[in-house]
């Protein structure tokens, strides 16, 4: 025990000489340190905690007062604090100035300023005062200068925004229609159903094509209109010597601007009033009147070619259209234009064509060439014929357009390959296998694929097969497990049918010649079998260990004894050259 106490005392030691010894370390360095902040001067500002008074919400255009407290929550006075206050852009101080002389805050003391806010009309209901208290303190090395800033909310009430008010317009009665080349009158009333005032309202007034305003100007000046409130214009008008029609107007567009949440908004309005007329006729309109309408001519695909056969996807062909004039008069100024969708173009040139005119039961044809798409669709494909043209009818020229839809048939080539089975060695009774190959290199797809294996002399678990259906650029292959039933020559032929793209059924047969040998003869060798080892005698070892163990452990209790019994002794008793080492 003395020798551990004597250790760590030298440890100890040792520890504390290393640590005065080192330069720039241990109590020195820290000693230094300590003097250097005291010759700085170095001491932190006092905290203070900015606060406001509880007030009402401002409404937006009113004004509310607010006093501002500043608690001083630090060990030494604030010398000549100033506090400036910023407000957001709805806020505004009243009297001009945003910065206030306080006086001297003492040492957790407070200190307060009142200030009074105006809200602008348009303010909403999101504002606040930016707060800076500037300060002096005495620091450990003389005065120093020290600042904090804070955001308060303040609560304003924001005007709601107002509904666009709704002015009706209405007129003054109308004795009887307005005749051609007549004068008149009409007082037009403006009546403001909104909730708001509309201020500035003027209204442009335009005549339809029969009626002419008679005053200087078409715009009408009205008064500011209240709610519920209305306004006149009185409009000079005129009749047109020849008035197409009995329904003619005045189209009225109102210009005006309302308060909405203290924000003048402008806004608009059209409207329109019925004037009734006597219409005259002109003298086309009696000749007209005297005379039925000609019939509309229509112009009809009376026949088309195309070749006489299906047309190959990618090939090109002659596509021939000839259309006739049904109706009883002269078309004029015809355009036709073709469309082939998504399954034809024209191969070369323009898909449009122009004629000057076309008499009636009279026929035209064109001739265009055309291809049909590498990747069109097998089967009747669509190709649209448009005409636009005019005819006229009592001296009146009238247009007229009209579509033809013509199918085409569009054939895919049938290119799906099969591999015939190569040659293969079978021999007698053992299973062995038969395997063609496929590729579609076709645009379409191939359907309902199938295949069976035909012939004499052999077992196989599936003589048919169905693969289904073979995507454009789709490839497999046809498997048979065969298991000949005797040697010698075994003749088989695949067959295999399916749908090409045109969904015509397809039909292939591929015959194959097999030479069967026989399976070589057993000579009965048999590789030597090792001889088994005997197996452990876990019977005898077993007791063996029970017996040992037993043994071993009676000796444990016999010592444990006694030992008990030499130690019970006195130890003026105890004979030491006896005693047994541990």
């Amino acid at each position: 025990m003395k020798n551990k106490f004597v250790v760590r005392a030298a440890a100890l030691l040792t520890l504390a000489a290393v640590f005065f010894a080192l330069p720039g370390a241990g109590w020195s360095a820290l000693r230094t340190h300590a003097a250097s902040e005291e010759e700085a001067g170095i001491s932190s500002a006092p905290p203070v905690l900015i606060s406001r008074s509880e007030i009402p919400s401002i409404p937006a255009g009113g004004q509310g007062q607010l006093t501002l407290t500043f608690q001083n929550l630090g060990k030494k006075p604030l010398q000549t604090p100033v506090a400036s206050v910023s407000p957001s852009e709805g806020l505004s101080i009243v009297g001009g100035a945003s910065s206030f002389a306080l006086a001297e805050i003492p040492a957790e003391g407070t200190g307060s300023c009142t200030l009074q806010l105006s809200a602008a009309p348009t303010a909403s209901s999101s504002q606040s005062i930016s707060v800076e208290l500037r300060f002096s303190y005495e620091a450990d090395a003389g005065a120093a200068q020290g600042s904090v800033t804070e955001k308060l909310s303040i609560p304003v009430t924001a005007k709601e925004a107002a509904v666009q008010p709704t002015i009706a317009v209405s007129r003054s009665a109308v004795s009887s229609p307005i005749s051609s080349g007549e004068e008149f009158v009409i007082d037009l009333t403006f009546q403001n159903r909104g909730a708001v005032t509309a201020s500035g309202v003027s209204a442009v007034v335009t005549p339809s094509e029969s009626l002419s305003i008679l005053n200087e100007t078409s715009t009408f000046q009205l008064n500011d209109l209240k709610p519920g409130k209305s306004g006149t214009a009185r409009v000079r008008l005129r009749g047109a010597k020849e008035i197409s029609s009995e329904n003619q107007s005045l189209s009225v567009e109102l210009r005006f601007s309302y308060e909405s949440a203290g924000v003048p908004t402008a806004a608009s309005q059209s409207d329109r009033v019925n004037i009734p007329a006597k219409a005259t006729a002109t003298d086309a309109q009696k000749t007209a009147a005297t005379k039925p309408d000609a019939p509309v001519p229509n112009i009809v695909v009376k026949s088309f070619g195309y070749g006489g056969k299906a047309v190959e996807a990618g090939g090109t062909f002659p596509l021939s259209v000839t259309f006739e004039n049904t109706g009883s008069v002269k078309c004029e100024n015809i355009v036709m234009t073709l469309d082939g969708g998504e399954s034809f173009t024209v191969n070369g040139g323009t898909n449009t064509a122009h004629y000057a005119a076309l008499n009636a039961g009279k026929t035209q044809t064109q001739t265009l060439e055309m291809q049909a798409i590498p990747t069109a669709k097998s089967g009747a494909q669509p190709i649209t014929v448009s005409f636009k043209y005019e005819y006229l009818d009592a001296s009146r020229r009238a247009s007229v357009t009209s579509d033809v839809r013509l199918t085409i048939p569009v054939s895919q080539p049938n290119r799906f390959q099969i591999t015939p089975p190569a040659t293969v060695e079978l021999e007698e009774g053992v299973e062995g296998e038969i395997l063609l190959s496929y590729v579609n290199k076709g645009k379409g797809e191939i359907a309902n694929l199938e295949a069976e294996l035909v012939g004499e002399g052999f077992t196989s678990p599936a003589r048919s097969q169905y693969l289904g259906n073979v995507a454009a650029g789709g490839n497999g292959s046809i498997g048979f497990a065969v298991s000949p039933d005797q040697a010698g020559e075994l003749k088989l032929t695949v067959k295999v049918s399916y749908e090409d793209a045109d969904q015509k059924p397809q039909k292939q047969e591929f015959p194959l010649t097999v030479q069967v040998a026989q399976v070589a003869a057993d000579d009965g060798f048999e590789l030597p079998q090792e001889p088994e080892q005997p197996a452990f005698p876990w019977k005898l070892v077993i007791p063996a260990v029970l017996v040992v163990a037993a043994g071993a452990a009676g000796i444990l209790v016999w010592r444990g004894r006694k030992k008990k019994e030499v130690e019970s002794q006195p130890m003026e008793n105890w004979d030491w050259s006896n005693t047994e080492e541990e």
